[in-house]
């Protein structure tokens, strides 16, 4: 096995690890490369790839926004995160990880910050209103602009890049109102993601004419999102609307603690 930089031809030696997990985002893959190459690797079995991160970055620190390993193998992965940190300099390090992977990235250093998890909606039947006056409400006029104001708030910093080109997809449908904005787009044949859904401290209701407003338009297909789990408000409104909390995650850090309000984030 080895180990390094992913390769600029990945996409022709990716597809077992593709195909081994439902959820794998090529798309998001190829974006993060297309921007930052130097912070993508991937462990090689002969010439096929069966473990890879990639990482974008922000002003103050590196975002792990891929880690997948064949069969959620734990050596591999740690061994993905060491080769990221040899290859920057006391970088503030973030990561959602799976809570089987979580005590791995603890060896190198990482701490525990929040719990999240993987909750998905099967297109079982949701009863809702969504009337034609809700649905102008939240179109995508002034999208780039009200996401970019409440996302800095949120994260404390600009990341008016990340928002508006790497998290964008040909499939994305974008939705908002004032006090909250929602990204979902097509992972594969099988699921959409929700990513991001940020909302402007206590805006339940605009969060929830969100969700409903995914549900009308996406309804046919399954529905993903990586939901904080330390605030009733958020996993009780998943579930009302029948989602299935389906896997555990841990926010991780890595140097200095992240400044984020956590409770405004319905999917990150």
């Amino acid at each position: 096995m080895f180990i390094g930089y992913l390769r600029n031809n990945f996409e022709n030696n990716i597809s077992n690890l593709a195909n081994s997990d439902d959820f794998f985002e090529l798309s998001l893959l190829k974006n993060t490369y297309d921007s930052f190459p130097q912070f993508c690797f991937a462990a090689y079995e002969k010439q096929e790839i069966i473990g890879v991160l990639s990482a974008y970055v922000f002003d103050n620190y590196l975002y792990i926004n891929m880690l997948k390993v064949i069969d959620l193998n734990k050596d591999i992965a740690r061994r993905l995160v060491s080769l990221l940190l040899k290859n920057i300099e006391d970088e503030n390090v973030y990561i959602l990880v799976e809570d089987e992977i979580s005590y791995e990235l603890e060896t190198l250093g990482f701490k525990k910050q929040c719990s999240f998890a993987r909750y998905i909606h099967t297109s079982q039947p949701v009863a809702f209103n969504f009337s034609n006056s809700i649905a102008k409400q939240i179109n995508e006029q002034n999208y780039d602009e009200i996401s970019v104001k409440l996302d800095k708030i949120t994260f404390s910093q600009n990341r008016q890049s990340y928002l508006l080109k790497n998290t964008m997809f040909d499939s994305s449908l974008k939705l908002c109102t004032q006090e909250a904005f929602m990204n979902s787009y097509s992972v594969n044949k099988k699921f959409i993601r929700i990513s991001p859904w940020v909302i402007k401290k206590q805006s339940f209701l605009d969060a929830e004419k969100l969700l409903r407003g995914v549900l009308y338009y996406r309804g046919l297909k399954k529905i993903f999102a990586y939901a904080y789990c330390d605030d009733e408000e958020i996993i009780q409104l998943y579930e009302n609307y029948k989602f299935k909390k389906d896997m555990k995650f841990s926010f991780m850090y890595l140097n200095e603690e992240p400044n984020i309000k956590f409770e405004t984030i319905y999917a990150i």
